[in-house]
Formats: C-alpha cells, sequence, structure tokens
C-alpha cells in the first residue's frame, strides 16, 4: 500500500470515528432501551449498518484492507469525540 493511500485510510478512519460517535451520541435513547429485545435489535443494526458502510468506504480507498493502526485510530477518534462532546447526549 503506497503512503497516499495509508494517509487517505487514515483520514477516513478517523473521520468515520467521529462520525461513529456523533451518531453514537444522537441516538443514545433510542439504542439503550428498557427492553431487551428492542435494545438488542437496534444495537445490533446500528453496528451492522456503521461496519458495513465502514468496510464499503475502506474498500473504494484501500481495496477493504483493515491494518491494526486504523482500528487505533478509529477508538481514537471515538473517544476523542465523546471526550469534547459528550454533553450532547445529554441534551
Amino acid at each position: 500500500m503506497s503512503l497516499i493511500v495509508q494517509i487517505q485510510s487514515i483520514a477516513l478512519t478517523f473521520l468515520f470515528g467521529l462520525y461513529f460517535s456523533l451518531l453514537f451520541n444522537l441516538l443514545y435513547r433510542i439504542l439503550f432501551t428498557k427492553s431487551f429485545i428492542i435494545n438488542f435489535l437496534t444495537n445490533f443494526f446500528f453496528i451492522f449498518s456503521n461496519s458495513i458502510l465502514y468496510y464499503y468506504l475502506l474498500f473504494k480507498v484501500n481495496n477493504g484492507m483493515i491494518h491494526i493502526y486504523l482500528l487505533f485510530i478509529f477508538l481514537l477518534s471515538f473517544f476523542l469525540y465523546n471526550l469534547l462532546f459528550k454533553k450532547i447526549r445529554w441534551v
């Protein structure tokens, strides 16, 4: 994988981590309900659809290769967004 493709993959992963965290915070009350079945179905659909979208975007950028450093970048951006904007969840 060339350097340009790696930089594009890292940028895409960072932005997708921010996007995922934003959606998670906006849909927090829907994702965590009192009913176990509704909770399970909404979480499954949320994670499945976002995983498919992420893999599709990675497939367009670098033929779908997921490296360990991309997972670290994703987690870093997810927790960075939650750290900076966690008050959105309670609005």
